[in-house]
């Protein structure tokens, strides 16, 4: 017999069905189900109408609170809780200034100036962790305002010829719109238009899980599918995540070789028992080795070889790749998304020379060495700057060297007055000038250093469950944790503690931002 039930529910002048199993879900899970619907979040939202006459409880075991017996005489249960949270008073009426605040308490409260959150529409974390990443990207929003006003945006419909490349516009408005929300914006966002169109285009986000609740999805998923098709409707943000990847492959029996050439938008940090830091998996992840066809031997050989950067983005998205699916044992067979714990520690300035093939290697070396130069100079005036006798020893060298031009200067008076006057000479021809190197302008060269600028972290066993959050650098240096709607201050040995090797938060998604000189 089965445990799935339809209640209705009345919240204000609005009715809603909601399909309730039983057999499985808590009142929470309800009161989840019914923020998807209402946007009323689930702390907030009071039942009634259950035998006893009391609200229904978070922790509420639905199969014996009436709730079958109520759909049978198609009767309502009645909702109550608002979207928004009334503003309170000061307590007492004093007003606390923020420099006055402790310490922690401070930090919370200047979050105030950054990004507001966005809120959960149901097991919607991915992608708010994702958008929150992408909206840390200057250049994006830039990219994005810029297509709209070149007329580059369609109508946003997604029926009929030609409906994915207007599916694909109109995600790119929907993207655009969110950020202006975000940008304007003084609490949290409720990103509805964003995740509906998101749904219908991607109907793997669309997943409905036990009792009619959204399922939770994989945050590289969702990153990968938006900024697939940002890329494809808008080049010039192909031109700020694009890259080149060159592949030298070599056949171990006839040494047949193979050159191949792929544009990625992401790179693939692979995890194995060797690997503890990011440029590890960099090494296994650019270590090729595939079957393939050989013409000599007319069959399928093992190729082995390497890949390297042949261009390098303007922001480089770097996936930790820590899950894989894991096939179950039972008679009903299926899997899951299993994930790799293991810890692997990243950098806040990340170097990816090494990685570069030789053409690009020689295009940053220039802009490497004049990198180096220039921390050395500082590096010095620094030291100097801190020696107390530095302004002596110059105003010696001053007054030694201003002594020694006076002295030549009466040897040549006294030559001069022995000797006699020679005809004055022709004034010699003005020497011709070598034309002034050209030199690109300043920050416009790429090092092959790259600074971490956000990372989106998992915190749970399963790509399909447990909790995303995205880690944001500020304009000051500073990080925020997004959490959902509820921003809160980190420092910089937070972010490098996501390194993962337990339960807590760790790093999924990490995203770098080229440095220029």
């Amino acid at each position: 017999m089965s445990s799935t039930v339809t209640i209705g529910v009345k919240w204000g002048k609005e009715s809603y069905s909601v399909d309730v199993d039983t057999s499985t879900m808590k009142g929470l899970d309800l009161k989840t189900s019914l923020f998807s619907l209402t946007g009323v979040p689930p702390d907030r939202i009071k039942l009634l109408g259950l035998k006893g006459g009391k609200p229904l409880s978070d922790d509420a075991d639905l199969a014996t609170c009436g709730l079958a017996e109520l759909a049978a005489k198609n009767k309502k249960l009645m909702m109550m809780g608002s979207t928004a949270e009334a503003p309170k008073a000061p307590e007492g009426g004093a007003i606390v200034f923020v420099e006055d605040l402790p310490e922690d308490e401070r930090d919370a409260a200047t979050t105030a100036n950054f990004s507001p959150g966005l809120a959960n529409l149901g097991n919607t974390c991915y992608m708010n962790s994702t958008i929150q990443c992408l909206y840390a990207v200057p250049d994006l929003r830039d990219a994005l305002e810029a297509h709209s006003r070149g007329g580059g945006s369609g109508d946003g419909g997604g029926n009929g010829e030609g409906g994915a490349l207007n599916g694909g516009r109109a995600l790119v408005d929907a993207t655009r719109d969110l950020f202006g929300e975000m940008t304007r914006a003084k609490t949290a966002v409720t990103p509805f238009r964003f995740l509906a169109l998101l749904r219908q285009l991607f109907p793997q986000f669309a997943q409905v899980g036990q009792g009619g609740v959204y399922s939770q999805q994989d945050a590289e998923e969702c990153w990968s599918q938006v900024l697939q098709t940002l890329c494809r409707e808008v080049p010039a943000v192909d031109a700020l995540f694009g890259f080149e990847l060159s592949k030298s492959l070599r056949c171990e029996e006839t040494g047949e070789t193979r050159e191949e050439r792929a544009r990625e938008y992401s790179f693939k940090c692979n995890i194995t028992i060797n690997v503890n830091h990011l440029s590890d998996g960099f090494k296994v992840a650019l270590a090729e080795e595939r079957e393939l066809r050989s013409e000599a031997l007319a069959r399928d050989v093992l190729y082995k070889g390497e890949s390297k950067l042949a261009s390098l983005p303007k922001v480089l998205n770097v996936q930790l790749v820590r899950f894989f699916w894991k096939q179950n044992t039972g008679p009903d067979g299926g899997g899951n998304k299993a994930k790799i714990m293991r810890a692997v520690t990243f950098p806040t300035t990340l170097d990816v020379y090494e990685f570069c093939d030789d053409a690009c290697k020689a295009g940053l070396d220039p802009a490497r060495k004049a990198k180096i130069d220039k921390e050395e100079k500082e590096a010095a005036e620094r030291l100097t700057a801190g020696r107390p006798d530095a302004d002596e020893k110059k105003d010696e060298d001053a007054a030694a060297a201003e002594g020694g031009a006076e002295e030549e200067k009466k040897d040549a008076e006294m030559t001069d007055a022995e000797e006699e006057p020679a005809p004055p000479a022709a004034p010699p021809a003005p020497a011709a000038k070598d034309p002034a190197p050209w030199e690109p302008a300043a920050g416009t060269r790429m090092t092959g250093f790259y600074e971490l600028e956000s990372v989106l972290t998992h915190k749970g066993r399963s790509a399909d469950s447990g909790h995303y959050v995205a880690w944001v650098k500020q304009k000051d240096g500073s990080w925020t944790e997004f959490d959902d709607h509820t921003p809160n201050a980190k420092t910089t040995d937070q972010i490098l503690a996501l390194k993962g090797g337990g339960d807590h938060h760790m790093g999924y998604l990490l995203v770098y931002k080229a440095c220029y000189i």
